[in-house]
């Protein structure tokens, strides 16, 4: 069994990749919707917790819950920090906010939130048969056995295209929009980690989705995956 990291270029479908792939593959798949659904949550007073009816939860939402409640055994930023996007870009007049306290301003850095992602990856990790879209990862799992790292490319206008379409953006609102996204990713792992996301030697697998396509791109992965698990069967 293997664990995918999936980093993407803005724009060349890399989540659509991710969420197939998992599909294909009977994993979960954990993203940014569904770590900061949990870590929100966790930070809700434990007279609060019962409302949560795991009747509805998958498996994994139940795993990553049980990483952070009741006993956070992950420590988890305060919930304000949920929402922001990398790096985080906290306005002089939200710190000073009469609503913000003094402990919340504390954690109001990047090295709260890595730790908390570096944890819970390598929660995942030791779970196995997991899709993780995104959060660096990569980089958690640099060299561990078990971790096949793809990244997803496309061509720009191909990616401007898909977000044209995606979003209901015009063209350079779209243009806008990958080049922002594209800085402040690159920027996070830079500054985290010390290398350029873009290196293709991060990677295992580097799929064009312009010229695969998303569904075999996805089989591409889900064929790897399984070629992992039957060279660690034999070995």
């Amino acid at each position: 069994m293997a664990v995918i990291t999936l980093s993407r270029q803005m724009g060349s479908g890399g989540d659509i990749v991710a969420v197939r792939a998992a599909e294909l593959l009977g994993y979960d798949l954990v993203d940014k919707a569904l770590i900061t659904e949990v870590a929100r949550e966790a930070n809700v007073p434990e007279s609060e917790v019962a409302r949560f009816d795991e009747r509805t939860e998958s498996a994994v939402k139940r795993f990553l819950r049980s990483l952070v409640t009741p006993s956070k055994s992950v420590p988890v930023p305060p919930a304000m920090l949920w929402g922001l996007e990398f790096p985080y870009e906290v306005s002089a007049a939200l710190i000073n906010s009469e609503n913000v306290t003094s402990e919340e301003v504390h954690f109001l850095d990047q090295k709260s939130y890595l730790q908390f992602l570096q944890a819970t990856v390598q929660r995942l990790w030791e779970r196995d048969r997991v899709v993780i879209s995104g959060r660096g990862a990569m980089m958690i799992l640099k060299d561990r056995p078990r971790a096949l790292s793809v990244r997803t490319v496309a061509s720009v206008e191909f990616r401007v295209g898909h977000v044209m379409g995606r979003f209901e953006l015009s063209r350079e609102k779209a243009i806008e929009r990958i080049q922002k996204g594209t800085k402040r990713r690159a920027a996070y792992i830079r500054a985290n980690y010390g290398v350029d996301w873009e290196a293709p030697t991060l990677y295992h697998l580097v799929l064009n989705t312009e010229w695969l396509g998303f569904e075999r791109a996805a089989q591409v992965i889900a064929d790897a995956a399984r070629q992992m698990d039957r060279k660690d069967s034999e070995t």
